[in-house]
């Protein structure tokens, strides 16, 4: 039971003699008290503070992010802290025992719930308590704010837990610091949008219940390009896509304990986005492997769950008969025996048929949707001797020919898939590659075709660490490997089966992002007109990344980038999924 359900009302004559006996509030403060009346209320919160600095010492008078009693600014997904003060009247006795509530916009009142961040285990609440590494749950507590005249009577340090240490004493006051986060994206789908108002309160049990002079209150702060969520665990491109009028979808999950399929949008350049047609996104959750398209304005998806193999497609804002819709929720189109890891690829053709790879087995399998939306039959994708053939990728080419590329036992290959569904010669194109049934993913990238040259550019990690590629000609024939970069690039990070790195075609060339292992940096290369690649920069510096996958973006001023969304660190949990945009000469 919560402990909204043990309140009663209180008479008038009640609530003003308490009134009279409460403390002055701090001149800051300028919230009004809950509207309703509570039970038991020997107890009374005299101030409170709000601290953004999750690392603070517990009794250091540092890190603040407003004055003692007054309002502050918090940014979504960012941990923090707030300290209560609290005062028990002199007939108080016994133990008492506090927690903490929450209301968002004026809404219901509604108890904080315990879930770590980034990464909450079991769930993943909009608004909760988590650990910070200043002080250990119930750690003894001293006298900080400046509300109270009476005697001091200890307190606690609250981090992942939703129910304060017993409290005894009468005519002294308490001071309780909580550690606490809100969520972009929680369980259940729920967004938390820029500028919504939280309002946190103390509330008690067994006798004890305060009744605040303020609340306090944090106005949520969602910074320009931070998205939230949960990245989808496939080395497969997910976007962002661009729409012909300029908007951008991407797929994400609300959070890793709520692993839905969500199309999100932004409508203004990346800075902010919003889930669009909730109320139809597929019901097929345990997104594995996965991948998409686009193709005249529907981002077509091929998702393999552990025993069927999905097809998905939302139409964008562009779409000429119903836009920014669910066009396609659930469409299956095989049930294959369940490979090593669950892979998919997926290409368009300028038709509209879809060209399909997943995985069989320890084989991989192709299938072909024509452009009046039925699937053909399934050919099997063998090669002599391998005992895993895995890692896929496609893209289309001229005159609508698809090419694969794959992972056998550590090397890479290439093949071509005719317009009539016909699979061409095998060729290797790379030793090396991390082998064995665990790394038989994730080894190449997206696969990036150049159309002005007709060429395409296959980049691969090898066991080493390093990034190499092979580009073929016009007429298939592959040049001499290139390394992209001699940095070790992260594959496999935390539990997701990729190299962390993306492959792009912006402005009519091959660029590529890339994760650092040993530090989590974002790098970025660019390719050039030979075939090789300019020297690494920096992008994103400081951020433990884990993930990234981007597109070409046109912004509305005309200016080719390559947008991308990175996750900055979320331990395979949720929260620190960003866009941002590399402008190309």
């Amino acid at each position: 039971m919560t402990l909204n359900a043990l309140r009663l009302p209180l008479s008038a004559a009640l609530l003003t003699a308490l009134a009279a006996l409460a403390p002055s509030a701090p001149a800051a403060a300028a919230n009004p008290a809950p509207a309703e009346a509570t039970a038991g209320t020997a107890c009374a919160q005299t101030s409170f503070r709000i601290r953004s600095d999750l690392h603070a010492p517990l009794d250091a008078d540092a890190g603040w992010a407003a004055e003692e009693g007054a309002a502050a600014v918090i940014q979504a997904d960012r941990p923090f802290r707030i300290r209560f003060e609290v005062e028990a009247g002199p007939q108080d006795t016994g133990a008492r025992y506090f927690e903490l509530q929450y209301r968002r916009n004026g809404g219901e009142w509604e108890d904080v719930e315990a879930g770590d961040f980034p990464y909450p285990f079991n769930e993943t609440p909009p608004v909760s308590t988590v650990s910070t590494p200043a002080y250990g749950n119930g750690a003894v507590i001293g006298d900080l704010l400046g509300g109270s005249q009476l005697p001091f009577g200890g307190g606690a340090g609250v981090g992942l837990d939703t129910l304060a240490p017993a409290w005894r004493g009468s005519g002294v006051h308490g001071e309780w610091e909580w550690a606490l986060v809100i969520r972009a994206f929680a369980d259940g789908a729920v967004q938390h949008a820029d500028g919504g108002r939280f309002e946190f309160r103390m509330v008690g049990e067994k006798g004890c219940l305060g009744i605040p002079a303020s609340l306090a209150t944090v106005t949520l702060q969602v910074p320009p390009g931070h998205i939230g969520g949960t990245f989808i665990e496939t080395p497969g491109p997910i976007g962002p896509w661009q729409a012909s009028n300029g908007d951008l979808y991407f797929m994400i999950e609300p959070s890793e304990t709520y692993n839905v399929l969500m199309m999100i949008k932004s409508s203004d350049g990346g800075r902010t986005w919003r889930e669009v047609d909730p109320a139809n996104r597929p019901l097929t959750d345990d997104l594995e492997g996965f991948s998409s398209a686009l193709h005249e304005g529907t981002v077509h998806m091929l998702h393999q769950t552990s025993d069927d193999v999905w097809h998905h497609a939302f139409h964008t804002s562009d779409h000429t008969g119903a836009p920014d819709t669910w066009a396609v929720r659930d469409e299956r189109l095989a049930s294959p025996v369940e490979p090593p890891t669950q892979v998919a690829a997926l290409a368009a053709r300028s038709d509209g048929s879809l060209v399909a790879v997943y995985g069989q087995d320890a084989k991989l399998e192709l299938n072909i949707r024509s452009a009046a939306g039925a699937w053909g039959t399934a050919q099997l994708i063998d090669h002599p001797g391998a005992q895993v053939i895995s890692g896929p990728m496609l893209a289309t080419g001229h005159d609508d020919r698809v090419h694969l590329a794959y992972t056998v036992d550590g090397t890479a290959w290439h093949r071509t898939v005719a317009a009539d569904g016909q699979l061409g010669e095998a060729h290797q194109l790379a030793t090396g590659l991390l082998a064995g049934v665990d790394h038989a993913v994730g080894s190449i990238l997206p696969l990036a075709y150049l159309p002005d040259s007709r060429s395409l550019v296959v980049v691969y990690r090898l066991a080493n660490g390093e990034l190499w590629s092979r580009r073929a000609d016009g007429d298939g024939r592959f040049g001499e490997p290139a390394r992209v970069s001699a940095r070790r690039v992260v594959q496999s990070a935390i539990d997701a089966d990729q190299t962390g790195a993306d492959v792009a075609v912006v402005g009519g060339a091959a660029h590529v992002l890339f994760i650092e292992e040993s530090t989590g940096d974002v790098y970025h290369v660019a390719g050039t007109a030979d075939g090789g690649w300019a020297p690494e920069r920096l992008l994103h510096g400081e951020v433990d990344a884990q993930w990234v996958r981007g597109s070409e973006v046109r912004r509305a001023d005309g200016t080719v980038v390559y947008g991308h969304v990175f996750d900055a660190g979320s331990d395979g949990g949720s929260g620190m999924n960003r866009y941002d945009e590399v402008i190309v000469d």
